[in-house]
């Protein structure tokens, strides 16, 4: 989904402070944190899948004004948020390419396959992998 890029700013109930997948998630700690879309990339060599926050309860996007979005999940979410699509991330292949298109892209996953890949490294161990198995979620949206 995507929201005005005036929503700038972010803050999470969740694991952080950096970006967690299902792999690399030892590294993070559950707390309250606070960011800017553009802080929650991380600047990969090659444009690539980034910046998820993992087990995500709330989530809070503002602008300038105090107003914005309150994002919250049941039971948890992963969330997303960056300044250009996933097809323009698919589509760069040098991180300058990566320009902002004026929103703020938001995904709001269930989980998120490990971030280790054959395109990069060997297979994922399986219990890195995030197999498509049916599941539900309740995500809710409210302005403030």
């Amino acid at each position: 989904m995507t929201v005005p890029g005036a929503l700038g700013e972010v803050s999470w109930f969740g694991l952080g402070p950096g970006e967690a997948y299902l792999d690399s998630s030892a590294a993070a700690r559950i707390g309250r944190y606070a960011s800017t879309v553009d802080e929650m990339q991380t600047r990969y060599v090659f444009p690539q899948e980034n910046g998820n926050r993992r087990q995500v309860r709330w989530a809070r996007l503002t602008g300038t004004d105090g107003g914005g979005l309150v994002i919250t999940g049941m039971p948890c979410f992963d969330l997303t948020a960056r300044r250009w699509s996933n097809a323009a991330l698919d589509a760069a292949t040098h991180v300058d390419q990566l320009e902002p298109d004026g929103k703020v892209h938001l995904n709001l996953d269930i989980g998120q396959h490990g971030i280790g890949s054959a395109s990069t490294g060997p297979e994922l161990p399986d219990r890195y992998q995030l197999p498509p198995v049916p599941a539900t979620f309740t995500i809710g949206l409210a302005a403030h």
